[in-house]
C-alpha cells in the first residue's frame, strides 16, 4: 500500500515539475557533459516510470511509428562491429527521444502546461545565453590552458533552437518595448554565433528567425526574405574567414568551402553500408574509416560521423531506419499543416515557436551534429511532442491565448 502511494506521488511529481527537465538541459550542457547526462538520465528514468498511467493521452499513429523506429534501430545492433557501443548509443537515443511521448502526455495534464513549457525554455534559454557569454572571456584569455579556438571551445549549437522561445516570451510579455528587446536578443545571439564561427548554426538561426517572423509575427514574405538576407550578410561580413575556406583547395572549392562535408557524403554513397536495410548499426558508423578520412588540399582529416542527420541515420540504421525517421517527422508536420488553419491565434503562435525551433535543428543538423546528438534526439523530439499536441488541440478544450497585452490588430 505504501509503495503504491509513493509510486503515485512519483508520477504526480513528474507531471507537475519533472517533465520540464529538458528545458534545463541546454544550461547543463554549458556546465559539462557529466552534469548534462545526469539530468538527462533522471528525466528519462523518472518519465519512463510515470508514462504508463498517461498512455491514453498519446497520439496512436505517432506512438506506433516511434516504437517501430526504436525497434528498427535496435535490430541493427546484433551483427555490428561493436554491439556494446551500439546498445549504449541506442539506449541514450531512446532515453532522450522519449521526450516525444512525455511532452505529449504532460501538455494534456493541464491547460496551464503549454505556457509553463514556453516560459521554462525561455528562462533557461536566457540563462544559457548568459552563461555562454560568461565563459567567453575565460576561453578568450586562455584560462583553459589552451589557445582560443572558437570552433572547438564555444558551444553555439543550442542557440538556433532557443532563440524562438526567447523571442516568443518577449512577444507575449514584452509590452510596448518588445520590438527593441527582440532586436537586442537577435543581435546578442547572432554575435555569439559569429564569434563561434558556426556556419551551420548561422543557417539554423536564419531559418529559425524566418519561420518565427512568418508564423508568429505574420510578416509578409518579402520582409522575411530581406531580414534573412540582412542577417546572413552580417554573419558573413563579420566573420569572413570561415566563408573563405574554398581558398584552402582551389581545385575543389566546394569541398573546401563545406570543410570536407561533400567529400564525406560522396564517400558514403560510394561505399554504402554492407547491410542496406539495417545499416552498420547505430553508433557504429565511427568504425567506417574508409568514408570518414578525407583530404582538403595538403591536410588529412578524420571525423567521427558524416555531419548530416539523414546521411548518418541512413548509414547506421539503413533504409528502414532513415525511412521510419522521415515518416515520423513527416507525419507530425503533415498533421500540423492540416490542422493549422483551425488553430486559435494563441495555439498558432505557440506552434510557430516550436516549428521555428524544429526547423532550426533540422537545418543545422544537415550540416553539423548527428541524429543521436542531444539537439536532435531530445530537443527536436520535444518540439515534435508539442506540435502533435497543439495540432490536435482544437479538438480538445481550447487553451487560452498568451497574455500579450495587445490585440491581434497590433501584429505586423
Amino acid at each position: 500500500m505504501k509503495f503504491a502511494i509513493r509510486y503515485d506521488a512519483l508520477q504526480e511529481a513528474f507531471f507537475r515539475q519533472g517533465w520540464l527537465l529538458p528545458a534545463v538541459l541546454p544550461l547543463t550542457q554549458v556546465g559539462g557533459r557529466a552534469l548534462s547526462n545526469t539530468f538527462a538520465g533522471v528525466y528519462a528514468l523518472w518519465g519512463l516510470l510515470s508514462l504508463w498511467s498517461r498512455r491514453d493521452r498519446l497520439n496512436r499513429t505517432v506512438t506506433v511509428l516511434y516504437l517501430a523506429l526504436l525497434g528498427v534501430f535496435l535490430l541493427g545492433v546484433p551483427g555490428s562491429v561493436d554491439p556494446v557501443r551500439g546498445l549504449r548509443i541506442w539506449g541514450e537515443f531512446a532515453a532522450q527521444s522519449l521526450a516525444l511521448l512525455l511532452t505529449q502526455a504532460a501538455l494534456r495534464e493541464s491547460a496551464a502546461h503549454p505556457g509553463r513549457l514556453f516560459d521554462a525554455v525561455a528562462l533557461f534559454g536566457g540563462l544559457t545565453l548568459a552563461g555562454l557569454y560568461g565563459l567567453l572571456p575565460y576561453y578568450w584569455l586562455g584560462g583553459s590552458g589552451q589557445p582560443f579556438s572558437p570552433a572547438t571551445q564555444l558551444k553555439e549549437d543550442n542557440l538556433p533552437f532557443l532563440l524562438p522561445f526567447l523571442l516568443g516570451w518577449v512577444w507575449w510579455r514584452g509590452g510596448r518595448r518588445r520590438y527593441p528587446a527582440m532586436a537586442g536578443i537577435v543581435a546578442v545571439t547572432l554575435a555569439y554565433v559569429v564569434i563561434s564561427e558556426g556556419r551551420a548554426a548561422l543557417l539554423g538561426l536564419i531559418v529559425s528567425l524566418a519561420t518565427f517572423c512568418w508564423a508568429v509575427l505574420n510578416w509578409r514574405l518579402r520582409w522575411i526574405a530581406l531580414f534573412a538576407g540582412l542577417v546572413l550578410t552580417i554573419g558573413v561580413v563579420a566573420n569572413i574567414g570561415p566563408f573563405r575556406k574554398s581558398e584552402l583547395d582551389p581545385d575543389h572549392p566546394l569541398d573546401a568551402f563545406t570543410a570536407g562535408r561533400t567529400i564525406l557524403w560522396r564517400q558514403a554513397l560510394e561505399h554504402p553500408p554492407p547491410r542496406p536495410w539495417l545499416g552498420v548499426g547505430i553508433g557504429n558508423g565511427v568504425h567506417a574509416r574508409e568514408i570518414l578520412d578525407f583530404q582538403i588540399g595538403d591536410r588529412r582529416l578524420e571525423v567521427r560521423h558524416l555531419h548530416n542527420i539523414l546521411m548518418d541515420a541512413w548509414y547506421e540504421t539503413g533504409i528502414l531506419g532513415v525511412g521510419l525517421l522521415v515518416a515520423l517527422v513527416g507525419t507530425v508536420f503533415g498533421r500540423l499543416a492540416r490542422d493549422w488553419p483551425r488553430l486559435s491565434v494563441g495555439d498558432r503562435q505557440r506552434a510557430g515557436v516550436l516549428l521555428a525551433a524544429a526547423l532550426a535543428i533540422i537545418t543545422a543538423g544537415l550540416l553539423s551534429f548527428t541524429y543521436t546528438s542531444r539537439q536532435f534526439a531530445c530537443y527536436f523530439f520535444v518540439c515534435l511532442g508539442g506540435l502533435i499536441y497543439l495540432g490536435q488541440s482544437h479538438r480538445d478544450q481550447a487553451i487560452p491565448p498568451p497574455a500579450t497585452g495587445h490585440t491581434d490588430q497590433d501584429r505586423h
